[in-house]
């Protein structure tokens, strides 16, 4: 199987970020975090795309006070599954 890698080089000028201290990884979980927050992917991608395991991403997101992506149809999802394993 081959995979192919895809890079992005992400230039903030200076002035921007003013006296702001970020480091690159600070920078790849907030933008993981906003992807994830406006729903353009899972939680699973977003943790993959911060470099972190999925656990991890669930304890920066309530470190941040993130609610989960979760709702009613998620729910009832997840009530099928439990109801055909049982």
């Amino acid at each position: 199987m081959v995979y192919f890698q895809r890079r992005m080089t992400l230039t903030i000028p200076t002035e921007r970020l003013g006296d702001l201290a970020l480091n690159e990884r600070d920078a790849v979980v907030d933008i993981a975090i906003g992807l994830y927050k406006r729903d353009q992917v899972s939680l699973g991608r977003a943790a993959e795309i911060a470099g972190m395991m999925s656990v991890e991403f669930l304890v920066e997101l309530g470190r941040r006070h993130i609610p989960v992506n979760y709702d009613a149809d998620d729910l009832r999802a997840d009530l099928k599954t439990l109801k055909k394993l049982s």
